[in-house]
């Protein structure tokens, strides 16, 4: 996609619909000795986080599985739409959307995996992270430089400030 073009899709987004394994973190699956699952988060992801918010970027966890480290991660960055134990993305983003009033086009979806596809098909702008599936690429607007969990949410964040500048 062209640059002009490109520019014109991150400058209309006012939500992030993040995935969180594979996105938020590396996707690697750290489990202690009493079988509780651990995630890893990039601080340079939230920081970047918490500037989108401060300027008014609504941001929404979501993804299938159940980890209290997501929460407490969301609750940490102020992070108010956090969506856990998701079996159909889509109907979270058709929630969203028409919570906040917003078009199709206003949001964001990033991506992974498989079950990233139908909602990175409705957004206005579908982003992969450098990581992520084939399939997945071949739908985004946009491939992160950063792999998921290493600072790709900070690199779109930073691309949709500087377009709505």
């Amino acid at each position: 996609m062209r640059s002009s073009n490109l520019f014109s899709l991150f400058k209309r987004i006012k939500l992030l619909f993040l995935d969180v394994d594979g996105v938020l973190t590396d996707g690697g699956i750290w489990v202690d000795g009493e079988g509780r699952e651990l995630a890893k988060f990039d601080v340079q992801d939230g920081k970047g986080i918490v500037r989108a918010q401060a300027k008014g970027l609504i941001v929404a966890f979501v993804t299938a599985k159940q980890l209290e480290a997501t929460k407490r991660r969301a609750d940490t960055l102020g992070v108010k739409e956090v969506w856990l134990g998701v079996k159909e993305k889509a109907e979270i983003f058709e929630t969203l959307r028409r919570r906040y009033s917003l078009s199709s086009e206003e949001i964001a979806a990033v991506g992974d995996d498989l079950q990233d596809l139908p909602v990175m098909e409705r957004a206005g702008l579908a982003v992969a992270v450098a990581n992520a599936r084939p399939e997945v690429k071949a739908v985004a607007h946009y491939i992160t430089r950063a792999r998921g969990g290493q600072g790709a949410i900070r690199e779109l964040v930073e691309l949709i400030l500087e377009a709505r500048q």
